[in-house]
Order: C-alpha cells, then structure tokens, then sequence
C-alpha cells in the first residue's frame, strides 16, 4: 500500500546545537585542539577603537578555513554553506539564529586587512603549527581524491606520498 507524507516543516523541536554536532566530527577535534584566540593579538592593530563593531576576526580566519578545508570555490558559496550546515554554526560558534558573515565581508577583509599576504600567511602557519604539534596532522601527508566520475572502486586502496616541503611553500 502507497503512503504519501505530508512534508509539514513548520514544528518546533527544542534541541541545542551542540546536540545536533556529530559528536565524530573533524571539526569537534580541531575546535578542541587548536586555540584560535593568539588571531585577536595578530590582527589587534588593523582595527580601530572607533566607528561601527566588526565581524569576529576568529570567526572571519575560521570560516576561510572551512573555505579551505572542504574546498568551496568562493566567497559567495562560502556564505551559503555556512548558512545550512549544522558543523560549520557550530565550529564558529554560531548559534541557528545568528547572523553568518556577508561573502563581501571576506572580500573585502581579503582586500583590506590581508592585501600584502603576509599577515594571513602567518595567521595560516600558525593553525598548521598547532594542528602539527596535537597530533592533528603530521605536516608530511597529503591526501587528494581527483575523481572526476563515479567508480568502481576498493575504498580501501590508497597511495601514501610523502611532501617534502612545509606548508608554507604550498601558498606559494
């Protein structure tokens, strides 16, 4: 016999984020074991004590990050994963409700406050650093998956290369 929901999407749960966060997440480890607070003492000289409140500078590097981590294109795309996906609220701590940083925001912040490169080189070390010394990532492996079609493939095959330069010259 043939059921047919109704898809009513107006109902009120009562949960938390922090609930609703896998609790195997990669982002759980990585929010556990890299403090991303020495960004406030980076950037500290690029802001003014006057004029309107900005975007949190952690939340703006953490985002950029996410960017970088799960490799979305831009900043607009940035904007719009952010917005519907549970993990990166809660990686930012953002609750549902809160507001995610506009895409021009990252543009713009790219433009202005990291123009010459260096300041969000450094910013970028820093978390690699610390991702090194937890145990996080070893700094030697990189995995890439560059399928293009669905395959039939062993999940279980994979081929280890081992980099031999540090973060750093990647950017470049």
């Amino acid at each position: 016999m043939m059921k047919q929901e109704n898809h009513k999407q107006q109902s009120m749960i009562l949960t938390t984020i922090e609930d609703l966060m896998p609790c195997e997440h990669f982002l759980r480890d990585l929010a556990r074991l890299v403090d991303f607070d020495f960004i406030y003492g980076l950037v500290a000289p690029l802001y003014s004590d006057v004029g309107r409140p900005s975007v949190d500078p952690v939340i703006i590097v953490k985002s950029l990050l996410l960017g970088y981590l799960y490799g979305i294109p831009s900043e607009r795309r940035l904007e719009q994963e952010i917005r519907v996906n549970i993990a990166y609220h809660w990686f930012l701590g953002l609750n549902l409700g809160d507001p995610v940083p506009d895409h021009s925001t990252f543009s713009q912040l790219r433009r202005r406050k990291f123009s010459d490169g260096m300041l969000f080189q450094k910013i970028f070390d820093e978390v690699v650093r610390h991702c090194i010394e937890t145990g996080l990532v070893t700094g030697k492996t990189l995995v890439m998956d560059a399928t293009h079609v669905r395959a039939n493939a062993c999940d279980s095959v994979t081929e280890t290369i081992t980099v031999e330069v540090g973060p750093s010259e990647y950017v470049r």
